[in-house]
């Protein structure tokens, strides 16, 4: 090696410790890790809040370049709304009905996952399908397996016997919100068995073995053993479920669009309409921030009479 290519190494090793050096300072490894994350964060979340917020106290029309300032009139017009109600109620009836499906599905399958068997592979990447295809996707398929007139759901059922005719599952007036309760719990199951089953997984399996050898049967290892430990688990994800499902809307607005007679129009839903068929921007803010309240007040009241993180347990 020749004497310029030593000295041009040598400053190439340097400018490359330099550069280490730098890198390895705390300020610039949070300026280029936390902060662009942080950016982001902001702009993305924290700024759409604080626009809906302030337009909750103006009257903001969809065609109107100033805000005109109403106080508390769009909450009172709001809360005097009857339809407003109704969808409120509808999005409870969907919350619950989705949380209870999921969470007893999803704890099912991670239990039967969580054992040894043929093709538990295969398994468990067919019951991952469904969550990670997009719910725009998955929403359409569902449109075509429940079609009244060629949905192969429809099929299936009649020639097994169970149905004597074709049924228009989200167009039925009595089974339109009981059909959309299904199809997200199918899109959104497998989350919880992603979550219980990471904590069945870390349950040591000695505690099962000394059970067994007590004369303990399956039930009573799941009553005594399995059920304590997912309890905690449990409780986060049916705080987390809830407040997803309760503010969903992509889903219900491809299936049925709120309808058929606005009985799966849910709060979101309200909402949507409120701001761009009604172009009443400021009336739509203001029930994005009640709907906001209602979930701050749900989950306090939530932890503090179940205290999920007392029950959560870092092993």
């Amino acid at each position: 090696m020749s004497i310029r290519e030593s000295i041009a190494s040598g400053k190439l090793h340097g400018y490359r410790r330099g550069l280490f050096e730098s890198l390895s300072k705390r300020w610039v490894f949070v300026a280029l890790t936390v902060v662009p994350a942080l950016a982001v964060f902001v702009f993305v979340n924290l700024f759409p809040m604080m626009w809906a917020f302030a337009a909750a106290f103006f009257e903001v029309g969809a065609f109107q370049p100033t805000w005109q300032w109403t106080g508390l009139e769009n909450f009172r017009i709001v809360l005097n709304d009857s339809r407003f109600w109704d969808s409120l109620r509808r999005s409870i009836i969907f919350a619950v009905g989705s949380v209870v499906l999921q969470v007893i599905a999803g704890t099912a399958l991670a239990l039967l996952l969580n054992r040894s068997f043929s093709f538990k592979r295969a398994v468990r990447a067919i019951a991952l399908l469904p969550y990670i295809v997009p719910t725009a996707v998955l929403s359409f398929v569902a449109l075509w397996m429940g079609n009244a007139r060629y949905g192969i759901i429809n099929q299936l059922l009649t020639q097994a016997g169970l149905i004597q005719e074709f049924v228009a599952w989200y167009g039925s007036l009595n089974l339109a919100m009981p059909s959309v309760i299904v199809t997200s719990s199918w899109k959104f199951t497998i989350f919880v068995t992603i979550i219980v089953l990471a904590r069945l997984q870390s349950i040591p399996p000695s505690i099962y073995e000394a059970a067994t050898i007590s004369g303990a049967s399956k039930i009573d290892r799941f009553v005594d053993i399995t059920l304590p430990n997912l309890k905690g688990v449990l409780f986060i994800v049916v705080l987390l479920r809830g407040v997803w499902m309760f503010n969903k809307y992509d889903i219900i607005y491809i299936l049925t669009n709120g309808g058929p007679v606005n009985r799966t129009t849910i709060a979101s839903i309200y909402a949507y309409r409120t701001a761009f068929s009604d172009f009443n921007l400021g009336r739509a803010a203001a029930v994005s921030t009640l709907l906001f309240i209602l979930l701050i007040g749900a989950a306090l009241v939530y932890f503090h009479y179940f205290e999920p993180s007392q029950e959560v347990r870092v092993e």
